[in-house]
């Protein structure tokens, strides 16, 4: 995933059901929906947690996708949240992901 500040690898889990998950330094969860042949769509809400273990605030991740074979790539933007829900910032991320088998 790259962002402004640099790139991190996480994992995704798409559920045919419309499920979506998100693992990258902690999880997250959300659903995703097609948007046509080799286009989705996908949200997903990562918590943020402080050293101590207390909620700091979420990040809410909205991707627009296109696939190709075993490939996608999503441009979107994370919404990041403080403890009171108020909106901290907003940062543009993109995601190139390969599917592996499990």
């Amino acid at each position: 995933m790259s962002r402004p500040g640099g790139d991190s690898i996480g994992s995704f889990r798409f559920t045919a059901r419309g499920h979506a998950l998100l693992t990258a330094n902690g999880v997250g969860a959300g659903r995703w929906s097609s948007l046509g042949p080799g286009s989705f769509l996908f949200r997903i809400t990562e918590p943020v947690v402080d050293d101590r273990g207390a909620c700091a605030g979420w990040v809410d991740v909205e991707q627009h996708a296109s696939q190709q074979g075993r490939s996608f790539t999503s441009r979107g933007t994370s919404r990041v949240y403080d403890a009171a829900g108020r909106l901290a910032r907003t940062v543009p991320v993109e995601i190139h992901a390969t599917r592996v088998e499990s």
